[in-house]
């Protein structure tokens, strides 16, 4: 079956191939745009080859990065996702890639962890060589604090395509708790890309780990300058101000927040960030609940969180780890 698969082209049109790479081009920047622009050159290369599997798990992909980011109301993301995914292996039930993305919706929407390990498992077999797969193996290992398993598939994305998976072994390593590599490992991102977003997060937060506050936020302010629109990143510079005393701040961005609430969707996992930030657990759970029930951000991996180590002790958090199967 591996000889199939390695002789297999993905498509015969050249026009389709050139489109799929352009909207992967764009989907590895990982910014909102980047995935919607993603979305349109993946469904482009569609239309010129309807049976091009790999295309219908980019537009999968896309979605569920636009979903977790709160880019768009999750079940929407999912919903399309799921659609996309599906259609994948109608067309090719042997590409792995598509069985990745199966998994990454398992656990991400369903909260289901074994059957989102069989599918990876499956994925690997399939395609070996996957940096996406180990990848999102690597994200799911992480939530369910398997740290070294998680940080050595990370790694291996890394190596696989270092362009795409550049700071999820420095997230990976903040999980863990090994704050002093996790800046090590954050800091050459920036360096190789000063306009990177996710990167400047990141490191942010590894700078406030380590208690190097002032540098913390100037890379979280960074992170939201770049990303104007993205409540994400806004909601943890919120966070971050609440953690290090600057209540006025948090304050503002809460209020930020509030008021773009009235004029599109913000997720509520976002919200959580703020209330955390600012000490006040009862309310921070009441948006991680909400976050739960509409399989909203990234609330699948609260369990290992460190933006949510003061909540771990309170009674409701043991409980919401139940309803996400994590406990």
């Amino acid at each position: 079956m591996r000889k199939t698969r390695i002789h297999k082209e993905p498509t015969s049109d050249l026009q389709a191939y050139q489109l799929y790479l352009q909207g992967r081009h764009c989907f590895i920047r990982f910014t909102q745009e980047g995935m919607r622009k993603a979305i349109e050159y993946f469904e482009q290369a569609i239309a010129r080859d309807p049976s091009y599997a790999l295309a219908h798990t980019g537009v999968a992909l896309a979605y569920v990065e636009l979903g977790e980011s709160g880019a768009l109301r999750s079940d929407e993301a999912y919903t399309r996702a799921k659609q996309a995914v599906a259609k994948a292996l109608e067309v090719d039930g042997d590409l792995g890639e598509a069985h990745s993305t199966l998994a990454y919706l398992r656990f991400v929407s369903d909260y289901e962890w074994t059957d989102a390990e069989r599918e990876f498992k499956r994925a690997l077999e399939l395609n070996p060589s996957s940096a996406d797969t180990y990848d999102y193996y690597g994200r799911m290992l992480s939530a369910l604090e398997r740290h070294d398993e998680a940080i050595a598939m990370l790694t291996r994305a890394h190596e696989l395509d270092p362009l795409a998976h550049r700071v999820d072994v420095a997230t990976a390593l903040l999980r863990a708790g090994r704050y002093e590599e996790a800046l090590r490992e954050a800091s050459p991102v920036i360096e190789l890309d000063p306009n990177y977003a996710r990167g400047h997060a990141t490191l942010g937060w590894a700078y406030l780990k380590k208690g190097l506050c002032d540098e913390g936020l100037v890379e979280l302010k960074k992170s939201v300058t770049l990303s104007p629109g993205n409540t994400n990143w806004l909601a943890q510079l919120g966070q971050a101000y609440g953690l290090v005393g600057k209540v006025g701040e948090a304050r503002e961005v809460l209020q930020q927040l509030q008021e773009l609430s009235r004029q599109r969707y913000v997720s509520p996992y976002h919200m959580a960030y703020v209330y955390t930030g600012l000490g006040e657990r009862d309310t921070a759970i009441d948006w991680l609940e909400r976050a739960c029930v509409e399989r909203a951000g990234a609330v699948y991996g609260i369990k290992g969180s460190f933006l949510f180590t003061t909540l771990r002790s309170h009674p409701r958090f043991t409980v919401l780890l139940k309803k996400l199967n994590l406990a």
